[in-house]
């Protein structure tokens, strides 16, 4: 068994195990807002919008920033121009189909499930797309996601990787209590594109992991393949 799990291996099949818990989440959410159970969405948006001060406002304002297309779009240029010049190109390849495929994702389901944002008479932000799922909760745990995932690769220690994945989940999950502040989204939308993130994170690095453990060349035609993590098979 661990001999089986070893050819495998084990981050490939946490890869896996990713996608269909992130699948299964993402399908409850979804058949909720198909069924219309929506009430402790609403409820949470009211609470929230009732308690905003000018402060934490403003500050919410520059943390969901982060999270918005300008942003995420200069983030990902700037990291597959660096890797592909350090003949990084399966890394850069990776991050420009998370930051693309999220950003398509997002658009069809959002025109998929036309629900409306939540709405106050008095709005702390305004948007003029449709609300599920969250389209800053999505892209951006594909975009930072990616990148830390492939930064992990390079870090020796243990205590550093945690730090790398605590900081990187920080700032997503900021970015999306920025959503739900400000009351452009339920509390439903974030999670669902956090769910659909992890699903297509997931599925790239498969797709990376086949490619490069059972269809790369090697020199000669012959010889052991390397997977994208580094490891010779």
């Amino acid at each position: 068994m661990v001999d089986r799990l070893r050819v495998v291996g084990l981050p490939l099949l946490a890869a896996l195990f990713a996608l269909a818990g992130s699948l299964w989440v993402f399908g409850v959410l979804a058949d909720d807002i198909v069924e219309d159970e929506t009430r402790n969405d609403q409820r949470l948006a009211a609470w929230l919008h009732e308690r905003a001060t000018d402060p934490l406002t403003d500050l919410m304002h520059v943390v969901t920033t982060l999270g918005n297309f300008v942003t995420l779009l200069a983030v990902t240029l700037i990291a597959v121009v660096l890797l592909w010049r350090r003949d990084r190109r399966t890394d850069a390849v990776f991050v420009a189909l998370a930051f693309a495929g999220a950003q398509v994702l997002s658009s069809g389901m959002k025109l998929g499930f036309r629900r409306d944002r939540p709405f106050f008479d008095d709005p702390l932000a305004t948007e003029h797309t449709y609300s599920f799922p969250s389209g800053h909760a999505l892209v951006s745990l594909a975009v930072y996601g990616s990148l830390a995932l492939l930064l992990a690769r390079r870090l020796s220690s243990l205590r550093s990787r945690v730090l790398l994945f605590a900081g990187t989940a920080l700032l997503v999950l900021a970015i999306g209590f920025s959503r739900l502040y400000l009351g452009v989204h339920y509390l439903s939308d974030v999670l669902a594109g956090y769910a659909v993130a992890i699903a297509w994170l997931s599925l790239l690095y498969v797709a990376l992991e086949v490619r490069a453990r059972w269809w790369s060349p090697t020199p000669g035609g012959t010889g052991p393949r390397r997977s994208s993590t580094g490891r010779t098979q």
